[in-house]
């Protein structure tokens, strides 16, 4: 049996990247979700990354896992393990594919996939394109009526798709009072209701930081005490789309100080160290004399890292050469 890893790669709208087998490949023609084979000795986490490396160019962030697809092939039995993963890139590089779309999660399943792949699009697109019509309905309803924090929990928790947290961020852009109650409940201890609202903040950030800027010192706050990883993630992602200049200077060295310790922490997830790059090379043109700091912590990290995190580390510092 081989073991193969592949990536189901998100970007900020939440499509879904599906590449093209090449003529060259095994079931040249097909639809497939990149990866590939786990090296000896490799763990999955790093095999994927290295992976969508080499074959895309471009850097992904591991946020999940689905269930594993076993398929016979007759010359050979597949074992693949998919990944659920963001991108902080825009436009991959097509090394051995022929083609490359981004899709919806209900998409995906009309793809001429290969046959190990076909599970995974239906795993996916049900586990996150299933009634969408009712719930957005229900969330449009309830944006509409919140009055209170509690039903905005309770409307937090029954978000399930990214078409709806999208809507609940386009809203928040519009409206201070919802906005306020994405930034308190995005701390709740309620698992659930921390992740949606954080990720609201993020989608909010992809449509106006403007909006989210006096919140900056309320994240830069939370974040050491932050409900889970997810919600660090979103934290750290809002901080870094927006401009370093409009962080009250009250607040820097608390930022610096855990940017830094993100990069000295081996415990610490890929996306945090990532985003904490970007915000310390961010401000190194602030503080030219922490350069030198800040280049060391980031030569550590990608010392042993994987491919993807080499790539994010090496794009943070040529801009603080620059």
């Amino acid at each position: 049996m081989i073991e193969v890893t592949c990536a189901l790669i998100r970007n900020d709208e939440g499509f879904v990247l599906a590449v093209r087998r090449g003529p060259s490949m095994d079931n040249a023609g097909k639809w497939e979700f990149p990866g590939g084979k786990i090296r000896p000795g490799e763990d999955h986490e790093d095999c994927i990354i290295r992976e969508i490396d080499e074959e895309l160019g471009i850097s992904i962030i591991i946020t999940g896992r689905l269930d594993i697809s076993e398929y016979d092939y007759g010359d050979k039995h597949i074992r693949l393990i998919p990944f659920i993963c963001e991108t902080l890139s825009s436009k991959p590089q097509l090394r051995e594919h022929g083609e490359y779309r981004w899709l919806k999660p209900q998409e995906l399943v009309m793809l001429d996939l290969t046959a190990a792949d076909i599970p995974v699009a239906l795993q996916y697109a049900a586990s996150y394109g299933s009634n969408e019509g009712n719930s957005q309905s229900e969330a449009a309803e309830a944006i509409s009526t919140v009055e209170a924090g509690d039903e905005m929990a309770k409307l937090m928790g029954r978000v399930s798709s990214v078409e709806e947290i999208t809507m609940i961020a386009h809203s928040a852009v519009n409206d201070p009072v919802l906005l306020s109650q994405l930034v308190t409940l995005s701390s709740s201890h309620e698992k659930r209701v921390g992740f949606m609202a954080s990720w609201g903040l993020s989608k909010v950030a992809d449509i106006n930081t403007a909006v989210l800027v006096p919140y900056l010192p309320a994240l830069i706050d939370a974040l050491p005490d932050a409900a889970n990883e997810s919600v660090q993630r979103s934290f750290m992602r809002v901080i870094m789309k927006c401009d370093v200049s409009q962080i009250p200077v009250s607040h820097h060295a608390k930022l610096i100080e855990y940017c830094l310790a993100a990069m000295r922490d081996t415990s610490v997830a890929v996306a945090p160290k990532a985003y904490g790059m970007e915000i310390l090379a961010s401000f190194c043109k602030f503080y030219p004399d922490m350069s030198n700091e800040v280049t060391a912590a980031i030569q550590m990290v990608i010392s042993e890292a994987s491919a993807g995190v080499k790539a994010m580390g090496r794009k943070a510092l040529r801009r603080i050469k620059n």
